[in-house]
């Protein structure tokens, strides 16, 4: 039966590393392969005496491995050429000693082969890493992005962070037929001059979010150093003058897209404004999103106009991805239904994309017109407050993108670039350019006209404008959908603290400051939540919670009591245990001696020893049996666990946040009865509360108990609970000291 893979490998000596490469392959989920080792004279490089019989062994009793034997050394392309010629699966894995792969890598790249005709070759992501499926942004941090053929080449000739090659690939063999093999004149550089010719000839490759193949170390260094930096640029520089970067092709015509949904009373202007255009290359589509106005009505004065319908609504996004299905022309331009466009704007366009046309899309600003076409004054309007585009280098823009979308206006794209990333995602609501751009990003930077060039209508049926409470914590969502798949993760830290009478004690800000001052050299992320007034304290810190949640970007909240001092770097040790909850052990106000919060122990040998683990700095973490409040790191999932698993504790209290009196809030502390001595009622406060909550669904405390603190009240209380309980340990039993 003829093998869908054939993997194809070259070697010299490198017996064990053969032998590994070999068991690796057997290893594969799909069997349905062959392997062709090419033994590129190994015995005019005696360095393994016994290479031959090793090969000979590994091979034996395997009729999926083909063995051959050159009499002298060759050189790889050689070696893998004839290799490439012998082979007759359907497709071509080349393979090195020194790399391995995933054992689910063919099975699932055939698969995807098998559902996508039109691709020709496959990538995985560069660099040693965990294998498997990863991360989208991991695909982009590592320039890994896919780009159009053009910018391939571009990227191979000038060596910009070449993300490809290697054993990640698989290839339809027959692309051979067309793009050959690999071409002897460049020894170093052999496999990326066929990576040239692969996007030069048009064919279709992508990079995917997997890490397939990874490398070993290798033992042949004598041999590697044979390829000199000479020899390598004699070779880089004969591909440069081979395939000299093309830029695309800037062709005239532009498609204005209009999705419309109950927009009849405006459009007329909208394609009046098209009509005016200085630029005549132009058409226009109109896709009715199921309106119930006049809309064919209008539309029968703009015979010009191509009208498609769906007769129940899909949403702005869909209707654009239809209309880019069936757009013909090089450039693409969304216009919203009730906006215009300057008489210059597609003119001025296409006049950046011919001064630089390595770019894929090219915004402009906007200003505001009423519903009447004037201007629209009123500057309060949140239209207003979002911050214009303007031109900024890549990662400048990436990284101002992070924090929020900005206005680009009706901008004008590349159509085959649009496609070639399949359109507005549709599940994003309003965010759906917002997710374009950061798309555009990883390929090709954005040019902003900075001009207002489009004219933004301000009504009561703007789509943007969101209404509701339950639109803006979805659009929140939506946020964090998008940015997962753009930017590494990283922390921001919520600091808060519940004020009764609006003031906290000198001590506490100037360890506020201190803190603020550490987060800010560090690098980490974080604000600083104020609620104050509140003469119910289990009802601020419910507060504090859910508005914790309400930001999806953080991921640690810090409660700390204004009537307290402390080593301001506790708070970044804190953040760097992995538990969800730790707390600091301050000492209690009126009590000398005593701490908050005490260590779960057990007892061994007569004695009681606290549950902990041990720190690498000689310090440990303890088992705490109840929540003190006054100083804690919760991690954000204690807090979903939480609220997921305690549904029914939710209740609306208008008075706890007057800016937001429609927020639900969920009941994460509350004083409630307890056991008590002699049978007798305790009433338990809502920090313990809420710990004992976490405890019933798995969440422990957990004690850092190195901290220098102070507590205030008529007087200050100082103390470390660590060294309190090494002057108990002195007393009592060693193990205690080494557990503290």
């Amino acid at each position: 039966m003829t093998p869908r893979v054939s993997i194809c490998c070259s070697v010299l000596n490198q017996s064990d590393l053969l032998k590994d490469m070999i068991a690796n392959v057997k290893e594969q989920a799909m069997p349905s392969w062959e392997l062709v080792i090419v033994d590129d004279g190994s015995a005019t490089f005696p360095v393994e005496p016994d290479h031959a019989q090793a090969i000979a062994e590994m091979c034996k009793g395997d009729e999926r491995i083909k063995l051959v034997r050159f009499p002298k050394n060759l050189g790889v392309p050689h070696g893998m050429n004839w290799a490439l010629q012998h082979a007759t699966g359907e497709f071509i894995q080349p393979l090195s000693t020194d790399e391995r792969l995933d054992p689910n890598k063919l099975l699932w790249q055939v698969g995807y082969f098998d559902e996508h005709l039109e691709v020709e070759g496959l990538w995985g992501l560069p660099q040693n890493g965990p294998m498997g499926q990863r991360n989208e942004f991991e695909q982009y941090a590592l320039k890994a992005h896919n780009r159009s053929n053009e910018a391939w080449v571009r990227t191979l000739v000038n060596l910009e962070a070449v993300p490809i090659g290697g054993a990640s690939m698989l290839w339809r063999r027959k692309v051979l037929d067309d793009v050959g093999y690999f071409n002897p004149e460049f020894f170093t550089t052999s496999d990326l001059e066929w990576f040239c010719r692969f996007f030069r000839n048009g064919h279709k490759g992508l990079v995917m979010p997997y890490r397939w193949a990874v490398e070993v170390e290798r033992k042949d260094a004598p041999l590697r150093a044979t390829v000199t930096p000479e020899r390598f640029q004699t070779d880089m520089a004969k591909i440069r003058a081979l395939y000299p970067p093309k830029p695309p092709k800037v062709m005239a015509k532009i498609t204005v897209a209009i999705p419309c949904k109950d927009m009849a009373h405006w459009i007329s202007e909208t394609l009046d404004s098209i009509q005016a255009q200085t630029w005549k290359e132009w058409e226009v589509m109109v896709w009715d999103d199921a309106s119930t106005d006049n809309l064919s009505e209008v539309l029968v004065k703009y015979p010009f106009v191509r009208f498609y319908r769906s007769e129940e609504s899909i949403g702005a996004n869909q209707a654009q991805n239809q209309m880019l299905a069936r757009c013909e022309t090089p450039f693409f331009c969304v216009l919203a239904a009730d906006d215009t466009l300057d008489p210059t704007h597609l003119e001025r366009h296409i006049a950046e994309f011919a001064r630089d046309p390595w770019l894929e899309f090219v915004g402009c600003q906007t200003d505001f017109i009423d519903k009447d076409g004037k201007p629209h004054t009123d500057k309060t309007h949140g239209l207003h407050q979002i911050e214009k585009a303007s031109n900024k280098s890549r990662d400048q823009l990436l990284f101002r993108l992070r924090y929020g979308n900005v206005y680009f206006g009706a901008g004008v794209y590349r159509t085959q670039s649009l496609k070639d990333l399949a359109g507005w995602d549709t599940t994003v609501g309003c965010l759906g350019d917002y997710d374009m751009y950061l798309k555009l990003l990883q390929r090709e930077n954005i040019h902003v006209i900075e001009e207002n060039l489009v004219h933004t209508r301000i009504h009561e049926n703007n789509r943007s404008i969101l209404k509701t409470r339950p639109e803006r914590m979805d659009l929140k969502a939506h946020y964090k959908k998008i940015k997962d798949r753009y930017y590494i993760p990283k922390m921001k830290v919520i600091i808060a603290t519940p004020f009764y009478e609006m003031k906290g004690y000198s001590p506490y800000i100037v360890s506020m400051n201190q803190v603020v001052r550490l987060l800010t050299m560090l690098g980490i992320e974080h604000e600083f939540m104020e609620v104050s007034g509140d003469s119910y304290v289990d009802r601020a810190k419910n507060t504090i919670m859910t508005k914790f949640l309400e930001d999806v970007e953080a991921t640690d909240l810090f409660m700390i009591d204004s009537d307290m001092q402390w080593d301001p770097s506790a708070v970044v040790k804190l953040l760097q245990f992995p538990h969800e909850i730790v707390v600091g052990s301050y000492p209690q106000k009126n009590k000398w001696g005593t701490f908050t919060g005490s260590a779960v122990s057990q007892e061994e040998n007569g004695k009681r020893h606290p549950i902990g683990q041990m720190l690498p700095d000689g310090n440990a973490l303890l088992m705490s049996d109840y929540l003190s409040g006054g100083f804690v790191r919760i991690k954000r999932s204690a807090l979903e666990k939480f609220r997921d698993h305690y549904k029914d504790k939710v209740y609306y209290d208008p008075s706890a946040d007057p800016t937001d009196p429609e927020r639900l809030y969920t009941e994460f502390c509350t004083c409630e009865l307890g056991p008590g001595p002699n049978g007798q009622p305790l009433r338990w406060g809502e920090d313990r509360v809420f710990g004992k909550r976490l405890k019933a669904i798995g969440i422990d405390c957990w004690i850092y108990p190195n901290i220098n603190f102070s507590h205030y009240g008529v007087k200050g209380w100082s103390g470390n609970f660590d060294q309190s309980l090494r002057g108990l340990a002195k007393e009592q039993d060693p193990a205690i000291q080494r557990m503290s």
